[in-house]
């Protein structure tokens, strides 16, 4: 899995952005099953249009992810398209729960750990440019696998590689691990969940000049 880099690194990271366009992913990626996260649906419906829109060649590396799968199983979008408004809230929500959990904690400590967790505006937000997605995998059955921990619950549990989750949810993570790596996608590794392509982390991670997805 790819290692944890800090934003001081990834601000350093140019963007050169391809003019690439969003889509609605089920346009591309019929078989997609979204189950949009609670916080989206509470912002209301320009957020959740949003959140099922992703670049071009995003829809097109998921729809390879998928044919990967083996027979019965698809892919489940939680969060595609973010905007810098919702970010922001999202961001503030982490950081008040945080507050919450560890009051002793310095304002400096808290937004390092917030950002985490949630990518702050000092970046270029993933999820801001349409290159990245938050998503998980539906059984044969119709139900979500179980991986462990519940989609946007911060917890050790959460980190991709945890050794604190049960066997079952350690296989489910290596099969959404394998087929999402194939793809070309990178993972965010504190967000088992959070898959990208194009934007600064995915340039970082495998050492490109310059990431091809700019915020929109």
């Amino acid at each position: 899995m790819t290692k944890l880099i800090p934003d001081e690194e990834l601000v350093k990271i140019p963007v050169k952005d391809n003019s690439e366009k969003l889509i609605y992913i089920k346009d591309m990626c019929p078989r997609m099953i979204i189950r949009l996260g609670a916080y989206i649906k509470k912002d209301g419906k320009k957020s959740c249009k949003d959140a099922c829109l992703v670049r071009e060649t995003v829809a097109q590396k998921l729809n390879l992810a998928q044919t990967f799968l083996p027979k019965g199983y698809r892919l489940m979008l939680r969060c595609g398209y973010r905007s810098l408004s919702l970010q922001k809230k999202r961001y503030g929500w982490m950081l008040n729960q945080l507050k919450k959990t560890h009051p002793d904690w310095s304002m400096e400590k808290l937004n390092m750990e917030t950002g985490k967790c949630v990518a702050p505006l000092n970046i270029i937000p993933p999820h801001s440019t349409g290159g990245a997605i938050d998503l998980s995998l539906i059984g044969p059955n119709g139900r979500q696998l179980y991986m462990g921990t519940q989609l946007g619950r911060f917890t050790e549990k959460t980190y991709t590689g945890s050794n604190n989750i049960s066997p079952q949810a350690k296989k489910n993570r290596k099969l959404l691990i394998s087929v999402m790596t194939k793809a070309g996608f990178i993972n965010y590794p504190t967000e088992w969940w959070h898959w990208s392509y194009g934007d600064q982390y995915w340039a970082a991670a495998l050492k490109k000049k310059y990431s091809i997805y700019d915020g929109i």
